[in-house]
């Protein structure tokens, strides 16, 4: 599961956080010899805004680690293709069991598996948005609080 650390940015009423997230490194994570060729739009400049679960109930200014899960990834791929797929397949099975008939100057057949991929895709999109409004990242601890923070800053000064 990817972690990223970040800062909170600001809290939201309903337990979730904006957390701001710089990468320490330019580049894509894991993966340092494509970066060199390919990426260059992670820079240490970068900088992501993301809303997160609050579980641990940060505060603003605390850094943070940041959380995705990885299943999401295979669910949300499983509706976005497997969807669609399967729905070709039944538009497919279907044309297999219908009579030869034209209906609008066009064979049944191929009506059934030329609409079944559209609308597939279709449910898959939907399956997809309904899904990825629970799929937030979540602050999975708190690093170090502002109050940390600060009191090693004014230690150092002193």
């Amino acid at each position: 599961m990817p972690e990223y650390e970040g800062f909170i940015a600001s809290l939201s009423e309903n337990g979730k956080a904006e957390v701001l997230i710089q990468p320490e490194t330019a580049g894509i994570i894991g993966a340092p010899e494509i970066s060199k060729k390919v990426c260059h739009c992670a820079s240490s400049s970068s900088q992501v805004t993301v809303e997160a679960l609050n579980p641990v109930q940060a505060d603003v200014g605390d850094r943070v680690a940041v959380r995705v899960d990885s299943s999401l990834l295979l669910r949300n791929a499983g509706a976005l293709i497997g969807i669609p797929v399967i729905a070709l397949a039944l538009g497919w099975a279907v044309s297999l069991l219908i009579p030869d008939r034209d209906l609008f100057g066009a064979p049944v057949k191929f009506l059934c598996i030329f609409c079944s991929l559209p609308l597939g895709a279709t449910a898959g999109v939907l399956l997809y948005r309904h899904w990825s409004r629970r799929n937030l990242p979540s602050i999975i601890r708190i690093i170090r609080t502002r109050q940390e923070m600060a009191s090693n800053l004014r230690a150092a000064q002193a």
